[in-house]
């Protein structure tokens, strides 16, 4: 790059993302290196590895991507991708309609790429080109509403923390021997933590025949609970 210019510079620069299929290119070099993320997580991105997939040297990738940081931004972006353009709201949609929408849209994609939420320190706010279109459409899905322009970010950032944590608590991992029933059955004292006792006496950490669907369950149960509140908030205006 004969520019100097900052990471997050460079992924403006270069959204859309180029479609080649031969030789090197910063389109290929993204692609690879999120493939590699999505099968063996962040930590596994290198230059080096990329490069090697790829069967270029990896100096060779400096032409097109001037760092590490650099190439983690492009992966978050092209990863995140733009919004359908369905999921832009017509100016007479209900606005809970919209927010369910985006939400699940948006955990989809999460879910797609759980590695995204380890991008999060390098990105901090929105900031590439295809998270700040989420969050236009987002921001959108409320602007019929009489919330204040601070609320309605505060809304779709309320939506975001439950996306959020909906990917990290199904992605940790855990093992075998310290499953919540061996903690449970061998170390809880009743006396101590009977409340925790009683979640798990009636099924609270069970898991159903269908992880995913239990998953969503879940997901879909935090959304209603939110979405209650702004409900009530706007009722009160």
């Amino acid at each position: 790059m004969n520019e100097q210019v900052s990471p997050l510079e460079a992924v403006w620069k270069a959204s859309p993302y180029d479609g080649a299929r031969e030789g090197l290119s910063l389109g290929r070099i993204v692609a690879a290196a999120i493939t590699l993320a999505d099968a063996e997580g962040l930590a596994a991105v290198s230059m080096s590895r990329v490069a090697k997939a790829l069967g270029f040297t990896t100096m060779s990738l400096y032409r097109h991507v001037a760092s590490k940081e650099e190439l983690i931004l492009h992966m978050q972006d092209v990863a995140v991708g733009p919004p359908p353009t369905t999921f832009d709201p017509a100016a007479d949609e209900d606005w809970r309609t919209g927010v369910e929408r985006w939400a699940w849209g948006t955990v989809e994609r999460l879910r797609a790429h759980p590695w995204i939420l380890q991008t999060l320190p390098i990105l901090g706010p929105p900031a590439t080109p295809n998270q700040l279109t989420w969050l236009e459409y987002g921001l959108r899905t409320l602007r019929a509403t009489p919330l204040l322009e601070p609320e309605k970010l505060q809304v779709i950032l309320l939506i975001n923390a439950h996306v959020f944590g909906d990917a990290t608590f199904h992605d940790a991992e855990v093992a075998d021997d310290d499953s919540y029933e061996t903690l449970f059955a061998r170390y809880l004292d009743p006396g101590r933590f009977p409340a925790v006792i009683a979640a798990f006496s009636g099924g609270a950490f069970a898991e159903g025949p269908d992880p995913a669907t239990d998953r969503d369950e879940q997901f879909r149960f935090g959304l209603e609970r939110i979405l209650d509140g702004v409900a009530q908030l706007i009722g009160s205006r």
